[in-house]
C-alpha cells in the first residue's frame, strides 16, 4: 500500500513454523483459522514476555536509604531504647 497514510511494509523476513495437519477432515479454512488463532496466542505471549518491569533504580540511590531511625525530640528522647 502506498500513500501519505499508508502503513509502513515490513520487509523483515516471517519466521516459518513447521505445522503438521494430522487430521484429514480438516478444510483449508479451518487451517487458516486455526493458524491465525496460534499466531495471535504466539504475538500475545511475546508481548507479555517483553514488558517493561518498571523503572530501574540506579545503584547510587538503593544505598541511599535510612541507616538509622529518625530522631524524635522531646522527654526521654536522648535515652537508650533498651534502658
Amino acid at each position: 500500500m502506498a500513500g501519505r497514510h499508508a502503513a509502513p511494509l515490513d520487509d523483515s523476513p516471517t519466521p516459518a513454523a513447521d505445522v503438521r495437519v494430522v487430521t484429514s477432515g480438516a478444510t483449508p479454512e479451518e487451517i487458516a483459522v486455526a493458524a491465525v488463532v496460534v499466531g495471535a496466542q504466539l504475538e500475545e505471549e511475546l508481548a507479555r514476555s517483553t514488558a517493561d518491569d518498571g523503572p530501574v533504580r540506579n545503584p547510587w540511590a538503593v544505598t541511599q536509604r535510612n541507616l538509622r531511625a529518625p530522631l524524635r525530640p522531646g522527654p526521654g528522647a536522648w535515652r537508650f531504647p533498651w534502658a
